[in-house]
């Protein structure tokens, strides 16, 4: 009994799938062409999606541009020197906002030169008067001392 097989009324009994065509149709520019009897028909899209992109984002910060040692150089030490850096300084901004990036950096280096250059002479010449002062003061003292000491009999 494991051989026989059920059918309804009015039903054909299939043992095996009808034959496919011997030859295909033949396909037109690349279209896939009609299923053939039997076969599953399958339309295959291929969506590809992009990947995911990692962005990467690079600020680039303004250079500095020393304003405030450059004014302190022009207050506090040797003005001449003091003013070139304080020009120079700023010149920085207004280079950067016109996309020049080169030009920026090197009024920033020369700010920064020309405010050392300030503070170092203005150094020597707070050190220079300080020892002229107190050479001044001795001198002074030892005229007056051997005036005092030639005065008394």
């Amino acid at each position: 009994m494991a051989d026989e097989k059920t059918n309804l009324p009015g039903q054909a009994e299939y043992s095996q799938q009808p034959p496919a065509y011997a030859q295909q149709p033949p396909q037109g520019y690349g279209q896939p062409g009609p299923a053939a009897y039997g076969q599953q028909s399958t339309n295959v899209t291929y969506v590809s999606q992009p990947a995911p992109a990692t962005t990467v984002i690079v600020t680039k910060s303004s250079p500095n541009n020393y304003l405030v040692l450059a004014i302190f150089s022009l207050l506090c030490c040797f003005f001449p020197t003091g003013i070139v850096a304080v020009v120079f300084a700023a010149m920085v901004d207004g280079a950067w906002q016109s996309g020049d990036e080169e030009r920026a950096h090197n009024y920033s280096k020369n700010a920064k030169i020309w405010s050392i250059v300030s503070i170092v002479i203005g150094v020597i010449a707070y050190v220079g008067t300080v020892v002229f002062v107190i050479v001044w003061f001795v001198v002074l003292a030892a005229a007056v001392a051997d005036g005092i000491n030639e005065a008394t009999p």
